[in-house]
Formats: structure tokens, sequence, C-alpha cells
């Protein structure tokens, strides 16, 4: 092809200051045929062939090369011939003598030839039609060690919004909590959900557009009434919104890598950015974000009631150890429920074991090979084995923990081997009491220098909160013949009052036994009796 600036210089040459082509041609070192078509057409042309150039070496070559490359489209993907391994064959079974550049340039023509480049159309999608999913993965630094997680990301194609998530896990139980949030953030359902064909979604993809739903997402899609669209295999282009929204996730969010403390710290810097991104202002139109997504808001479908129940249920039996297992972690159900079928709810977050229909406890989810342990769980087993609180695993928090060891270690001095008792004792409180309010109790009894069960008691029964108060609440008591046992503000009275009660409580009881009293004659139940009687009476009397 020749330059712009000498097709110029032809043209002025011949057209302006009257040269013959045949002297141009001559002067320049130019073929005439280029002359004559610089004077034909102002604009650049390039040299065609009129014919494909003969390739007398590679021509007879050419049916094996075809049938090779016909055999290539049963093949997979991978495993096709490439023209240097074409070149490779043919020097190896058949002597080819030719060039690996012409056996490579005739390949890439044939393929080129059977597989067209594919052609594209600008899409236009209405205001509230379609939203896409999409799963994307990212590394920060969490609690100051680097963690692979999993980021489900949603676009909507019309307004642009992006909502993002992260997980642990990219399984079922994270896929449906994500919808969850979404359609909160949203204020709102979509009438189309765009996928492509994630295990979560599909079990099994079938001709054209057939799919085979996972059960919990045809749930999912019957709770909320949103349509599905499934995307062609290997075809990504077709949610070409969310899969932008995924680079951007890892190029901006996660750019520089975040460092956080927790999951839910992270989850609250990705909204900020999703809500900060409606801000930005779309090219074609001029707008916001925000303002597009207003748009779309006003076409949702509303929202239910009630949030999905967004776990995966499967049942499970309680072994002998007291555990279930799933996804090869253990979690631990009080020793009463050994033995028994369950049911597990594997949240995102969480796994909730039930007994028919009562949830027995609930955990935070565990990654594979680890107990997740509560002692309390295994604390009526300490009756009949207390050298468990030694070396049984459940027990592990409670020999690690400083105040429970200087506990034990009093008790132990102080009472011998009762010591061991009122220390088990104290550790079965916790069937009333939160782990909170019996560890506060310990400390303050440590704190103090008191190192008994009934102080531990009293610290609980003065500020912790009972787990359910199945106490019957205490009547009033009618002083009105007795007014000097009213209330009174500064709390002091003359001792003389509880003597005089007691003198007459022991008057009261001589009559009920035909005698005059006798302090001798009263047994144990007789001073409990008193006891017990001064002590309601000063509760109601303070």
């Amino acid at each position: 092809m020749l330059p712009m600036d000498d097709i110029e210089r032809i043209r002025r040459l011949v057209l302006v200051e009257g040269f013959s082509q045949r002297e141009v041609a001559k002067q320049l070192g130019i073929a005439r045929k280029s002359v004559r078509k610089a004077v034909q057409r102002a604009d650049p042309f390039e040299y065609t062939l009129k014919a494909p150039r003969a390739c007398p070496i590679l021509d007879s070559f050419k049916p094996i090369i075809d049938a090779w490359l016909e055999q290539d489209r049963k093949a997979p993907r991978k495993q096709r011939h490439s023209g240097a391994r074409v070149h490779e064959r043919l020097v190896a079974e058949h002597s080819f003598q030719g060039s690996l550049r012409s056996v490579s340039s005739y390949v890439s023509g044939r393929k080129k030839a059977a597989s067209p480049s594919p052609v594209f159309a600008p899409m236009d999608y209405p205001p509230g039609f379609e939203i896409q999913i999409d799963w994307g993965e990212g590394t920060v630094i969490l609690n100051g060690n680097s963690t692979l997680l999993f980021f489900f990301c949603a676009r909507l194609p019309f307004s642009k919004a992006t909502f993002v998530r992260a997980y642990t896990k990219d399984d079922m139980s994270s896929f449906l909590d994500a919808h969850n949030h979404l359609f909160q953030y949203l204020r709102g359902v979509p009438g189309q959900l765009a996928y492509d064909n994630l295990k979560s979604a599909v079990i099994k993809v079938l001709t054209g557009r057939k799919r085979i739903l996972n059960r919990r997402l045809i749930e999912l899609k019957s709770h909320y009434l949103f349509q599905t669209r499934f995307c062609n295999v290997a075809s990504g282009n077709e949610k070409g919104h969310v899969e932008n929204s995924v680079k951007r996730t890892e190029r901006t969010y996660l750019t520089p890598i975040p460092q956080v403390t927790s999951l839910v710290e992270l989850n609250v810097f990705l909204m900020a950015n999703c809500v900060k991104d409606l801000q930005r202002v779309c090219k074609q139109t001029g707008k916001t974000y925000g303002e597009l997504l207003g748009q779309e808001t006003v076409q949702f479908r509303g929202l239910p009631v009630d949030p999905f129940l967004a776990c995966v249920v499967e049942p499970a039996r309680i072994d002998k150890q007291s555990t279930v297992v799933h996804n090869h972690c253990r979690y631990s159900v009080p020793v009463r429920y050994a033995r028994q079928h369950s049911r597990l709810r594997i949240y995102a977050e969480r796994v909730e074991i039930l007994i028919g229909d009562d949830i027995v406890v609930s955990h935070e989810r565990g990654d594979p090979g680890q107990w997740k342990l509560e002692f309390e769980h295994y604390i009526p087993l300490l009756d009949r084995k207390p050298g468990w609180l030694e070396s049984a695993l459940p027990f592990q928090k409670v020999r690690e923990n400083p105040t429970l060891s200087s506990l034990r270690r009093e008790l132990e001095y102080r009472h011998g081997e009762c010591g061991m008792r009122q220390f088990i004792t104290i550790l079965q409180m916790i069937e009333n009491y939160t782990w909170e309010a019996l560890l506060a109790a310990i400390e303050r009894c440590v704190q103090r220098r008191v190192f008994h069960e009934q102080a531990v008691r009293l610290e609980l029964q003065t500020q912790g909160k009972p787990i359910e108060n199945t106490a019957q609440p205490c009547s009033e008591l009618d002083l009105a013949d007795r007014p000097e046992l009213s209330q009174c503000g500064h709390g002091l009275r003359n001792l003389s009052i509880y003597d005089a009660l007691l003198s007459d409580e022991k008057s009261s009881l001589a009559e009920s036994m035909g005698g005059e009293p006798n302090v001798d004659s009263f047994d144990s139940s007789s001073s409990e009796k008193e006891v017990h009687y001064l002590e309601k009476v000063t509760h109601h009397a303070c």
C-alpha cells in the first residue's frame, strides 16, 4: 500500500504539473499500475490478491490437515491440534518438507472459517426487569491472617446499582442468605434473576435453556416470586454487567487488601462502597446510579412479611460422644440427647440442632476437622466422672481460664476432697445462669478472697440474670398489726424487735406442743423453722 504522502505527490505531478504517468513512475521508481491507481483515487488503497498464492509443497497435504481438524471438532477443547503440532506430525508421519509458517497460516485460516467470530447486539433492559448474579473470590487480612473469601455480587443492568457481600463459603446456605440481604437492600424483588450454571442453582444442564434446578432454589423462587434466566454454558458475556461488578470488587473494593477483624466489619465496608457507587453518573443518561435505582424500585415486587429460611436442613444422629457431624466438623449437644435422631439447620454462619421441632443448641459454623464443644453440655457427667475436668476435651475452656483455675485451687486447698465437689457444683450453676454471669460472679468472689459455693450462689442471686425466671413471686406479708416491722427510710431497727419475735414463735410452738416453752426441748427441726421464719420476716421488713 502506497503511503498517503506518495499518493498526494503523484497526483500533483500528473494532474497539476502535467507530467505523464510514465515519467512519474520512472522519476519515483514506482510501478506504472500504482501511479495509475493513485491518479484514479485519492484515498489510500491496498494490494489485493486476485487468486490465492500457490503452495506447491503444502497443497498435497491439505486433505490430511483438514481430516485432523475435522476430528478435533469432537475432541476436548484443550486437546486439539495447534499449527505447531500439525507441522510436527506432518514431518514425523509424512516426511513433510515445508515450513512451520505455511502450516500454521493454513491451520489458522481453517479454524477461523469453521468458527467465525461471534457478533453481538447492544441490550436494552427496562427498569426493574432483571438483576444479574455471580460469585467472585478475593483475599483479605482477617484477624491478621491472609484469608480467601467468596463474594456474592449482584448488579442491576438498568441502574448499574451493585450489591456485594462476603462469605467464607460459596455453598447453598450462603447463596440463600445472600438473596435475603440483597432483597432487603433493594427493598423489593426484581422480576427476573440471571445466573450462570453455578452448582448452588443448577443440578443438571439439559439441552437448550432447560435446567434441573436445586430444590432450595425453587423454594426461594416460590417465596419471593421471581423468574430465572440461565446463561449458555461458557457464555459469561450473557451477564456482562455482573461480570464487570466482580472485576470492580476485586480491583476497587479489595485494592489495597482490606484488613479487618471480622466478617461483619468487612461486609459493613463493602456495603459502604456499594452505597458510595450510587453517586456515580451514568454516561448514557447523565443521571446518578441512585436516581436510576429510584426508577427501578417502584417496579419491584414487594417483600414478603417474613424472610426466606436461608438454611439447608439435613438429618443427623447424635453419637455416643454427644456430638453431631456436618462437613467433618463436630458440634456438641447436651448429653441427655445422646444417641437420638436430630435435624440440622445449616445457615451461612451458624448451625442449629433440633430435636423434633425444638432448637436444642446453636453453634457458630466450624471448618472441617474442628470440634465445636460447649462444656456445659457435659457437666452432668462430672457427678460420676470428676476426673474429666483434667483431660476431657470439652473442659479445655475451664482448664485454660485463670479465674476458674484459681477458684479450684483454693477450694481444694481449703476444703480438701470436698473442694472438687464444690467446684463441680459451681459449674453446674450454669444450668440456670449464663456463662458470662457465672464467670463474673466467680471473679468477684476471687477478688474478695471468698472461696465457697454459697458465696458464688449469693453473687449470682444478687447480680446475675437467670436464663429462665421460674421462681414464683413472693406474696406481700400483711403487717397491719405489727407497725414496728413496716418499711422505714434509714433501714435501722432495734434488735429487741427480733428477740420479741423469737419469743413469740417459741411460745406459739410450746402451746402447740402442750406445755411451757423449754429451750432444751427444741430439736434441730424447730431451730430450722425459727431461722426460716426470721429470714422471711427480715426479707419483707427490710
